[in-house]
């Protein structure tokens, strides 16, 4: 398309230049009033009515004087247009009288180019000025056949092209020209082009200046007939803001015009020309016309600025910032009524609802839009899958997001939260529970309690009975009764008077500690011992030598075995009984460890690093296990070697 308005652009230059010829109006105001130039232009600058008046400055006695009115626009989309021109003009002894109808057609190249055609028929009569002529004198230009007056159809045909501001036109004026006026010899130049068959061609560039508020049109103006001397004419017109404008111009045969005008309420044109002739015996001119805009498509115009003159543009009001097509309709790529320049989201599958940014509405936010989401209104923060259904990973009818347990066993009853119904409370659902009616009492202070949360009850939910007496750990007054001996309601074993043995207090080292508490059992007569009959000056005390701080540990040691320590006995019997007390309070199984000397030493875990040891340290003091029969935990070593 490029190289073809190129190729116009130059077969009309060079067609303009070879013809030298431009036609100029009996008027100056051509650069306002385009159609006066060409009737290609027709309709090309929307709908407009043009009066003027054209005359000498003084009076004289062949006074020179025209009068003009016309009509142009266009219909059918801009593409076609039409005028109308009528005129009076008094020269010499001559006075013609016109009326001339027009149509043209305008056709696309691009965004910003096109090609116009057009073509006038006129119907014209010519009168001598019978008051004017002088017999004595021989007469400028005269009528055929000596008559006073002639009628004649006329005919015009122009051809231009418009393109980025620049714009061409050349055309044939009097075409059906029959010779009924007659042009002395000596004034040929002077008037045979407006009596003659003729070419007129022109051309001009619209400049818009850094300021975009002013514009600068620069025209070159040529007229050429078969007989008469090439006539060039040049003009230029300054604009602000399209409201003001001056302009100054050259003709080659007469003289030279200066113009200014304005325009009000974007309707109204107000306009006035000073001609000053070269010539004499023609004088000066001063020219006045009006202009009404009453509307319409122009090509000068783009009011939504995508780039494609109002003239073509079938959709003239495009969102600012959209992509158009030589027709200036926003594109679409998506189909979605969201022009492709503002559309957020230019891929939207086909059929979605969109907002304003040409985004698919999500409703509820799912990530899923609506067109593909089966559950429009996915509570907020849930997962969905690919069809915006929330995920109900155990479906147990409550949704992951607002379910408190994500893996409820398959069948199991549920609560409004998700989780799986346990009706005693000991950890294990109902559904899994093999003794869902575990005691829900616990034997303090005879109180009935509902809650078995703190029996200990294997996977199914069944609660231990260590000593197999029939009472569960968790309500066991002793839970490691004699086996097979009876029980009480309490699980304790009832014991015979006789049965009772009285408990002797053994002291071998006479320390004051009893041997089932004393760790050093052989302390020296008269040594004084802690509370566990550990005298300081005895070297024998292990922990003298293995208990050691956190910062002692040797990460990954290969000499030491390390321990945490949480009770220290002598005896055997006092050390199981620790332990099953661990285990009935706190739940904490523990293991012993045997010392070279004898001593049964309680731990909980073997540890392997200081970060294993500062972990283990801080379990148990959340645990709160404030039995500790050390006080407090000890970190303990012990040889690999031993």
């Amino acid at each position: 398309m490029r190289n073809f308005t190129l190729l116009i652009s130059s077969a009309l230059l060079i067609f303009s230049i070879k013809s030298e010829a431009q036609q100029l109006p009996p008027t100056s105001s051509y650069f306002i009033n385009s159609y006066l130039s060409n009737p290609a232009f027709a309709g090309l600058n929307g709908n407009k009515i043009f009066l003027l008046n054209r005359s000498n400055w003084k009076a004289n006695t062949n006074k020179t004087e025209s009068f003009l009115a016309s009509y142009n626009g266009n219909f059918r989309n801009g593409s076609d247009g039409i005028g109308f021109i009528a005129y009076n003009d008094s020269r010499d002894i001559l006075s013609r009288s016109s009326i001339t109808g027009t149509y043209s057609y305008k056709v696309q190249i691009d965004k910003k180019s096109m090609l116009a055609f057009g073509f006038s028929i006129g119907y014209e009569q010519a009168k001598l000025i019978t008051e004017r002529v002088d017999l004595e004198k021989t007469q400028k230009i005269t009528l055929a056949e000596k008559s006073n007056s002639t009628t004649d159809f006329d005919g015009n045909f122009g051809v231009s092209l418009h393109k980025n501001g620049l714009n061409i036109g050349i055309a044939g004026y009097r075409l059906l020209e029959s010779n009924q006026i007659k042009v002395n010899s000596e004034y040929y130049d002077d008037f045979a082009y407006l009596f003659e068959k003729h070419l007129a061609c022109n051309v001009s560039y619209l400049f818009c200046l850094k300021n975009k508020n002013f514009k600068i049109e620069p025209t070159l103006q040529a007229r050429k007939s078969i007989d008469s001397k090439l006539n060039l004419d040049f003009n230029t017109a300054a604009y602000y803001k399209s409201k003001l404008w001056i302009s100054g111009g050259y003709r080659q045969l007469y003289g030279y015009d200066f113009s200014a005008g304005m325009q009000f309420y974007n309707k109204i044109s107000l306009g006035y020309t000073f001609a000053i002739q070269q010539k004499k015996n023609t004088g000066n001119f001063h020219e006045i016309f009006f202009g009404f805009d009453l509307g319409g498509k122009s090509f000068k115009n783009d009011g939504d600025k995508d780039g494609v003159s109002d003239l073509f543009d079938k959709e003239p009001a495009s969102v600012k910032g959209s992509v158009v097509n030589n027709d200036g309709v926003a594109l679409d790529s998506d189909n979605d009524k969201v022009a492709d320049g503002i559309d957020e989201q230019p891929n939207t599958p086909s059929g979605a609802t969109v907002d304003s940014h040409g985004i698919a509405l999500d409703t509820d936010h799912d990530g899923v839009i609506d067109l593909f989401d089966m559950q429009a209104n996915t509570p907020e923060g849930c997962v969905v899958d690919n069809f915006g259904i929330a995920s109900d990973s155990d479906n147990d009818g409550i949704l992951d997001c607002f379910d408190k347990e994500v893996n409820t066993i398959h069948g199991a009853k549920i609560d409004k939260n998700g989780t799986a119904i346990d009706t005693d409370k000991d950890g294990v659902p109902d559904v899994k529970d093999r003794e869902p009616e575990t005691p829900h009492w616990q034997h303090i202070g005879e109180k009935y309690n509902i809650n078995a949360s703190k029996c200990i009850v294997d996977e199914w939910g069944v609660a231990k009975d260590s000593d197999k007496d029939g009472y569960k750990d968790c309500i066991d007054g002793q839970i490691f009764s004699p086996t097979g001996a009876k029980v009480d309601k309490n699980g304790i074993a009832i014991v015979k008077p006789d049965d009772i043995i009285i408990e002797k207090v053994v002291d071998s080292d006479g320390d004051g500690i009893s041997d089932d508490l004393d760790l050093e059992p052989n302390t020296p007569k008269g040594s004084v011992v802690d509370q566990w009959g550990r005298s300081p000056l005895v070297s024998q005390d292990p922990s003298s030598i293995h208990r050691i701080n956190v910062d002692e540990i040797e990460d990954s040691s290969q000499i030491w075995d390390y321990y945490v320590i949480i009770g220290a006995f002598r005896y055997y019997n006092n050390l199981k009984n620790y332990q099953k007390y661990l285990l009935k309070t706190y739940d904490e199984p523990t293991q012993v460890l045997v010392t070279p000397q004898n001593y049964y030493y309680v731990w909980t875990k073997k540890i392997f690093t200081k970060d294993e040891a500062k972990a283990e340290m801080n379990r148990l003091t959340e645990k709160r296990l404030k039995d500790y029969i050390v006080g407090n935990p000890w970190m303990w070593r012990e040889s690999k070697n031993k």
